[in-house]
């Protein structure tokens, strides 16, 4: 054998020992990377989460220690955990030899979301703040419903404003008295929030309780709409109130703020 081919095979060789002791270091890097999203939340009765186990192939198996505390709905490698009442539970994710945990505490604390929409829009983000921190939801709706038509429908607001009328609403609570923190959803008409709501607000005692408002807008923005409901929820904390323009309802970037905003008020 000539000298060339020996070098050929010498090198053929060593490549295939190199390429053979590099793979089982690559399979452990894999194995290294698994993980679970989160190892505990504190959630009030009605909040979801979603628990995800990321760098594994096998099945996952999901399990709770409580179900009484805390539900779980199964997907895959995903469980949607939902906050029943208060207590602590712990749900276990476990694939092969591998177990992930993560520690739910679950409050207390009551909480109520009010919305008025017209459009739909305040409804939506009523529902999406529920999903986040749990709770009752509640429409305010006013007896008399206001014009489907827009340029009817801003007169008549902007004279409700200006004689600060208080229109009758369909809306009544059972036991409010039972709830620690209120949010109020609402779109800016005028600078202002509808007088709708301000009428509901006004039904209740608001001693010891802590006012969360949301506001949606075209362009105008919070206001004075929150410093307002502030001093007719008399007895309230009020918390930094938020505002979202209506053309950013929902998308990822609007989601991810309003998490940012109630994770900072502790709602």
């Amino acid at each position: 054998m000539s000298m060339k081919k020996i070098i050929s095979v010498i090198l053929t060789f060593v490549l295939l020992i190199s390429t053979n002791s590099v793979m089982p270091a690559t399979q452990i890097s894999a194995k290294g990377k698994a993980k679970i999203n989160a190892k505990s939340y504190n959630l009030n009765p009605g909040a979801k989460r979603t628990l995800t186990v990321s760098g594994v192939s096998g099945k996952v198996k999901w399990s709770t220690s409580n179900k009484k505390i805390v539900s779980i709905k199964k997907k895959g490698n995903k469980a949607i955990v939902t906050a029943k009442k208060k207590g602590t539970a712990t749900i276990t994710a476990k694939t092969g030899k591998t177990s992930f945990k993560c520690k739910i505490k679950v409050s207390g604390k009551k909480v109520l979301i009010a919305y008025f929409s017209r459009t739909g829009n305040n409804r939506k983000i009523a529902k999406y703040i529920n999903k986040r921190i749990g709770g009752d939801v509640i429409q305010i709706t006013p007896k008399k419903a206001y014009p489907s038509n827009y340029s009817k429908c801003v007169a008549q607001a902007e004279k409700e404003l200006e004689d600060d009328i208080r229109p009758e609403i369909t809306t009544k609570v059972k036991n409010f008295e039972q709830y620690d923190e209120v949010v109020i959803c609402f779109p800016i008409w005028w600078g202002m929030a509808p007088r709708a709501v301000c009428t509901f607000v006004e039904d209740y005692d608001w001693q010891g309780k802590i006012l969360i408002p949301f506001c949606t807008s075209n362009s105008s923005g919070l206001g004075d709409s929150a410093a307002e409901l502030g001093k007719l929820c008399k007895g309230a904390k009020r918390t930094k109130a938020f505002s979202a323009y209506d053309e950013d309802i929902l998308n990822t970037k609007l989601k991810k703020k309003i998490n940012t905003w109630l994770d900072s008020i502790k709602a």
